[in-house]
C-alpha cells in the first residue's frame, strides 16, 4: 500500500482527541458533527482497504509474466506486516485486513485452471504465500479461509471416467493436464497427512516468536474448534473431490441461497470455478451446515452493522482467547444472545451488556433485527438447523449420531429453541 494512504489509515485508526469547548447546545452539536465525519471517513477508508486485501491475491493469480513481479511485491508488502521479524515482533496489520487478505486467497483458489482470468504461472507463488500466511495468522477466521484455499489448490483439476471406463466429455488439454496432475499427486502423501500439516503450522510464527522472547517452553495453543472442524471437512473434500459439499467461498452468499446440487462425481466438472455462485447451503454436508451456521453467528456478533471499524477490530481481538476459544453464548447457553430483539427496540443494549458473568468476549446480545440487515440469517436456513437436530446426518461416510457440534455443550432442546427464535425474527416488527 502507498505510504500516503497507509499514513491516512493509521491516523484514522489512532485514538482521536476532539477539541474541547465550553458546554452548550451549539458546542455539543459541533462535537457530534466532527465525530460523525470522522466515523464516516474511517469506515469508507477501512472498507476500501478490505477490498484491496481481497483483490491482491487474485491479482497475482491472474496477471501475466510482465506484471507478476510487481503483483508479487505488492502481496509481499502486505504479508510483511504479519511477519514478526519484519514488524518488530508484533504484527501491525489490523486483524480485519488479515481476514480480508486470507479471503482473497480463497477467491483466487476457487478459480480453476480453465478460468479465463487464471494465469498458471501464479499458482505456485500463491500456494507458497498462502502457507506462509497460515503460519503468521492470528485469527481463527483467516486460518479457516486459508485452509479452504489450500484445499482447493490441492484438488486435481482432472477428468473423470464413467462406469464403462471411458473418459467423459473433456478436451485433450484437460486429459493431458489430468494425467500430469495425477502423477504429481502420487507422492505418497495421504490426505490426512496433508491436512494435518496445514493444521500443524497454523499460527506457529507467533508461538515461535514467544519462545524466542523467553516465555519458556509453553506448549502450542490448541486449534480453534472452528478451524479443527474445517480441517476435518477439508480432508473429506479432498477424499471425495467434491469441495462444494464441505467448504464454501462466501459465508453470506451460501447462507442466503438454498442453492442447487451439482452433477454426480462420475461426471466431468466443466465449470470455471470449483464452487460456483449457484451453490447454497443445501449443497453442503450436514457437518458443514452446522459449522457455517455458528461461523455466521460469530461473525455477526463481531461485525454487527460494520459501521465502526475500531469496535469491530476490538471485538476481533477479543475473539482470540486461547483459554476460551468460543464465548459461552455459542457453547453452553444462547439465552444472552436475545435474538428476539428488533430495530424497533427502544435503546437496544450495547454489546457486552447481556453477557454471562463468566464471559470475557462482551459480544451479547445478538444484533437486533433490522429492515435492511447486513448479514441476516434467513428462515429456511434456521429451519434446516432445526432439522439437523431432529435426526442423524448422512453423507458417504458412516452416519453421525451426534446431533450437536462438538463445540456445543447445551441440550438439543435449547439449541432447537435458539434456532426457532432466529427463524421467527423476520415475523417480528
Amino acid at each position: 500500500m502507498k505510504y500516503g494512504e497507509r499514513k491516512e489509515y493509521e491516523e484514522l485508526d489512532a485514538p482521536q482527541v476532539l477539541p474541547t469547548w465550553k458546554s452548550g447546545p451549539s458546542q455539543t452539536a459541533k462535537r457530534q458533527d466532527i465525530h460523525r465525519h470522522y466515523q464516516k471517513k474511517q469506515t469508507v477508508l477501512w472498507r476500501e482497504f478490505v477490498m484491496r486485501a481481497w483483490m491482491i491475491p487474485m491479482l497475482l493469480g491472474s496477471v501475466s509474466d510482465d506484471y507478476r513481479d510487481e503483483a508479487r511485491q505488492r502481496l509481499m508488502k502486505w504479508l510483511s506486516h504479519l511477519d514478526p521479524e519484519q514488524s518488530g515482533g508484533t504484527p501491525d496489520l489490523p486483524i480485519s485486513l488479515e481476514n480480508g487478505l486470507a479471503k482473497g486467497f480463497k477467491f483466487a483458489a476457487n478459480c480453476r485452471k480453465r478460468h479465463p482470468s487464471t494465469y498458471p504461472g501464479g499458482r505456485t507463488d500463491l500456494i507458497r504465500h498462502a502457507e506462509t500466511m497460515l503460519q503468521q495468522t492470528r485469527c481463527w477466521y483467516s486460518q479457516l479461509s486459508l485452509l479452504h484455499a489450500l484445499c482447493l489448490w490441492e484438488l486435481p483439476d482432472s477428468f473423470a471416467r464413467d462406469e464403462q471406463g471411458s473418459v467423459t466429455a473433456a478436451s485433450q488439454w484437460d486429459i493431458r493436464d489430468g494425467a500430469r496432475e495425477q502423477s504429481d499427486d502420487s507422492r505418497g502423501t495421504s490426505v490426512v497427512e496433508t491436512v494435518g500439516r496445514w493444521l500443524s503450522i497454523a499460527g506457529t510464527a507467533h508461538t515461535a516468536a514467544a519462545h524466542v522472547a523467553g516465555d519458556g517452553a509453553a506448549p502450542r495453543q490448541p486449534l480453534h474448534p472452528f478451524v479443527a472442524e474445517a480441517g476435518d471437512l477439508a480432508a473429506l473434500a479432498l477424499e471425495t473431490r467434491r469441495p462444494e459439499r464441505f467448504i464454501w467461498i462466501d459465508e453470506k452468499g451460501v447462507v442466503d441461497n438454498i442453492g442447487s446440487r451439482t452433477t454426480g462425481p462420475q461426471y466431468y466438472r466443466k465449470h470455471n470455478l470449483w464452487i460456483p455462485p449457484s451453490v447454497g447451503w443445501s449443497t453442503l454436508d450436514g457437518r458443514a451446515q452446522r459449522l457455517i451456521a455458528d461461523v455466521v453467528v460469530m461473525l455477526n456478533l463481531i461485525e454487527r452493522d460494520g459501521q465502526y471499524p475500531d469496535e469491530v477490530e476490538d471485538r476481533l481481538d477479543h475473539s482470540m482467547q486461547p483459554e476460551m476459544p468460543l464465548p459461552p453464548c455459542i457453547t453452553t447457553d444462547r439465552t444472552p444472545l436475545h435474538p428476539e430483539l428488533s430495530v424497533s427496540t427502544t435503546d437496544p443494549p450495547a454489546p457486552g451488556s447481556a453477557c454471562l458473568p463468566t464471559c470475557g468476549f462482551k459480544f451479547c446480545p445478538y444484533p437486533p433485527r433490522n429492515p435492511r440487515p447486513r448479514a441476516e440469517i434467513r428462515e429456511p436456513f434456521c429451519r434446516q438447523q432445526q432439522a439437523l437436530l431432529s435426526g442423524p446426518v448422512h453423507h458417504r461416510m458412516p452416519t453421525m449420531h451426534r446431533k450437536t457440534p462438538h463445540w456445543v455443550g447445551m441440550p438439543v432442546r435449547e439449541l432447537h429453541q435458539f434456532w426457532e427464535r432466529m427463524a421467527d425474527r423476520r415475523t417480528r416488527n
